[in-house]
């Protein structure tokens, strides 16, 4: 969504990144001289968060190829403390860095990078420039201030009729008080005829900011447009009541440190603030602020109380983001076994509830009862008569000895052995 003829780089994606990390909502396309001059100021500075969102998209590959809205969209929807944890801020680019078409951005996207087209960059830059001047501004200059007294710096004093000269800066403004549409109405005590005003050169040129095309609109293609003089006749009245218009309810962009009622935590943490831990340092050292929360030399060690601290505020404040930031211990059923002394446990009720063991006594008892079911053994003999008695009763399948043969103890015994 670039111009094609701008050379986009890691530089020119630095100045973007700065440009997104700031609260403002502008048109992302045409720039405000002004919000680029903060961005380059954050470049050089190495401001938090831009230092560690620069780390994190540099080493994105293919981050060139994003475009503009892309990188805006990304920023200003993260959550504003994911830059403290690098490892968490790599994790969310790498889940919402999606783009198919870079040149077209979608109106998703714009949303999200808060692109207002509506608010022309070099009419807000002229208003801010004029304010700086002194002259005055609706929307920026404060109504109330009592230098806005009823005419003009660059009024034409050729008019007689309605500012006249009385000599030594003293203007008489009554002609012009009487012409005017409020002429008649209860003003405010310091609305005197007679006042004392700085006189303006009419022929005083006044010096234009000029922001050049290069740094105007990082490559839009459009040229910056040079600041014209503003020496409009801004006569101020006093309106009435009845006439003002009530302002719109709207959140700041900065939060003085303190505690607010009704105040939406996602608006309190997307402001332009400190936290109170950073002012708790501060009022410990300045130096010691300065070495944690800007140099980043000194590291934030864990600690328990430091852990039930940010327990507490996500449960608190941040109970969606209670799961992401903490391990939660899953609940134990009841009857789980948890230590070997429960397993142990549960097998000796186990046991015990089994029928008991038989004793060695009631073991020897079934033997000898089932040894005296079987067939009693055939004695080997002293003698080879006795011997050849005890074979000849032997069943047939173990008289081996083949008839005919010679009878030998031996051989007999060896049978009667075998059927034994």
């Amino acid at each position: 969504d670039r111009n094609p003829d701008y050379e986009h780089t890691l530089d020119t994606l630095d100045v973007e990144i700065a440009m997104a990390t700031l609260p403002m909502d502008f048109n992302i396309y045409e720039l405000p001289g002004s919000v680029y001059r903060r961005a380059k100021e954050i470049v050089k500075k190495k401001e938090s968060p831009f230092k560690e969102w620069s780390a994190a998209l540099r080493a994105t590959p293919g981050i060139l190829d994003y475009s503009r809205a892309a990188i805006f969209a990304l920023i200003r929807s993260a959550h504003p403390e994911f830059y403290h944890y690098p490892g968490r801020l790599q994790g969310y680019i790498n889940a919402n860095l999606t783009e198919t078409d870079h040149e077209n951005p979608t109106e998703e996207a714009l949303t999200a990078a808060r692109h207002t087209p509506e608010k022309d960059a070099v009419e807000e830059a002229n208003r801010q420039l004029a304010a700086a001047r002194g002259e005055y501004v609706e929307g920026i200059s404060d109504p109330n201030d009592p230098k806005w007294v009823k005419t003009g710096t660059s009024q034409p004093t050729t008019e007689p009729e309605l500012v006249k000269n009385v000599g030594n800066g003293i203007f008489d403004v009554s002609a012009l008080m009487q012409n005017s549409s409020t002429h008649g109405t209860e003003t405010n005590p310091e609305t005197t005829s007679n006042v004392q005003v700085q006189k303006a050169d009419s022929d005083e040129k006044q010096a234009g900011d000029a922001v050049q095309a290069g740094e105007d609109d990082l490559g839009t293609g459009k040229e910056a447009v040079t600041v014209e003089n503003q020496n409009q006749a801004e006569a101020q009245q006093n309106v009435p009541e009845s006439q003002q218009e009530e302002p719109e309810a709207a959140w700041p962009e900065y939060f003085e440190p303190g505690r607010y009622e009704g105040v939406p935590n996602e608006v309190y943490h997307a402001a332009n603030g400190i936290s109170s831990t950073q002012v708790k340092d501060a009022r410990v050292s300045l130096m010691y602020f300065n070495a944690r929360h800007v140099e980043k030399t000194i590291v934030k060690e864990r600690s328990p109380v430091l852990d039930m601290g940010n327990l507490v505020h996500a449960l608190a404040l941040q109970p969606e983001n209670l799961e992401a930031e903490f391990s939660v211990e899953p609940e134990i059923p009841e009857g789980a076994f948890t230590t070997t002394a429960t397993l142990r446990e549960f097998i000796d009720a186990h046991n015990a509830s089994l029928p008991a063991l038989l004793s060695a006594d009631d073991i020897k008892a079934l033997l000898e009862e089932y040894n005296a079911t079987l067939p009693s053994q055939m004695p080997l003999g002293a003698s080879v008569d006795e011997t050849y008695a005890s074979y000849e009763q032997l069943p047939e399948e173990f008289q081996r000895i083949e008839n005919g043969t010679k009878h030998t103890a031996t051989a007999m015994k060896a049978c009667i052995k075998e059927y034994n």
